[in-house]
């Protein structure tokens, strides 16, 4: 059976967040948890931060422009001030880190530059820092309206996103879920998903989080079956692009709340992630047709995940295939069916 096994192999290690890169986030947020837990006023609030986020559940890409820590108050609720909670968490950081630490609506955000004099601009990223109380069985952060923080409502919002890594790495271990070559699927597909939908919509709305609350669906239902790279991420394009065009008028959930993703995405953001995610599909179904040879699937496959800054192609062609998709020499053998096709 021919397959693009290797090359979707090398695509992984394109996305995947490491090195350097890797070594630096975790030296960024480990400081910044430090300096938050030696603090005297958010010790007496029971301060404990954990890593949470794409970089938490390994399911971020790179670059990875920033790691999410979350800095629980397990001696408060919903019933302190979100201003007070806030200004105190961000008076620590200020304090440490100066210019470089910034409030966001319900953050505060600390870059860590690129090395002086290198030219590696990719090697920066922020570390973002969110306060959170109890609510309980969960958390709450503070709410995105800054004016709602002394009225009655709208001051925390509810959530999980430790459980929602919980839930996970359930999904990605279980014996039911698929793998390929022994390799648990699920997360390396995230990743995949997210890499496309940055390269094709980049900084537009839904984010890389909702594309991967709509690919847990998928996964969770067992919609997507298969055994090699490009049947399983052909089956998540079909069933993510058909999930988005269904979202307006029934909402993708955040797992582990069981609630719509707030903000919702407007109408037209929306209906156009379906369509091209659609596309994008149809491009992959093409490439999985059994009479296609390996170059023309290859080059599809190209023309979906894209690049970054590791890699013009983060796919690259296989053995005897030109840069157009097509042959080099001899012709190259058609793809024969492979098994457990499932949806793709």
């Amino acid at each position: 059976m021919t397959t693009l096994r290797p090359q979707f192999e090398k695509a992984l290690s394109n996305i995947q967040i490491n090195g350097d890169k890797a070594k630096r986030a975790v030296e960024a947020h480990s400081e910044v948890r430090e300096v938050l837990e030696a603090d005297p006023a958010l010790l007496a609030w029971g301060v404990d931060t954990k890593l949470i986020g794409s970089y938490a559940r390994d399911t971020g890409i790179f670059p990875g422009k920033d790691v999410d820590v979350f800095v629980k108050l397990t001696k408060l609720d919903t019933n302190a001030s979100p201003k007070d909670v806030f200004d105190a968490v961000w008076e620590v950081l200020a304090n440490e880190y100066g210019s470089r630490a910034k409030p966001q609506d319900r953050s505060i955000k600390i870059d860590f530059p690129y090395p002086p004099g290198s030219d590696l601009v990719w090697t920066s990223f922020a570390v973002d820092a969110v306060p959170a109380v109890r609510d309980v069985p969960r958390w709450a952060i503070p709410g995105r309206d800054r004016e709602l923080w002394s009225g009655d409502s709208g001051q925390w919002v509810t959530t999980d996103p430790e459980y929602f890594g919980k839930l996970s790495s359930e999904l990605s271990t279980s014996p039911s879920s698929p793998t390929v070559g022994g390799r648990d699927a699920y997360k390396p597909v995230v990743k995949l998903m997210r890499q496309v939908r940055r390269e094709h919509l980049g900084d537009s709305r839904p984010g890389g989080l909702l594309i991967e609350f709509a690919t847990y669906e998928a996964w969770s239902k067992k919609l997507v079956s298969g055994n090699e790279w490009e049947t399983l991420l052909a089956q998540t394009l079909r069933r993510v692009a058909e999930r988005l065009a269904s979202a307006l008028v029934n909402p993708i959930l955040d797992p582990a709340l069981g609630t719509p993703v707030e903000p919702p995405v407007d109408t037209v953001s929306m209906r156009h992630a379906a369509d091209l995610f659609g596309q994008l599909a149809g491009i992959a179904e093409d490439a999985n047709r059994p009479q296609v040879n390996i170059c023309r699937a290859a080059d599809n496959w190209r023309k979906i995940l894209g690049s970054n800054v590791r890699a013009e192609h983060v796919l690259p062609l296989p053995p005897g295939c030109g840069p157009s998709g097509s042959p080099l020499g001899p012709a190259t053998p058609s793809r024969r069916p492979q098994e457990a096709q499932g949806f793709g």
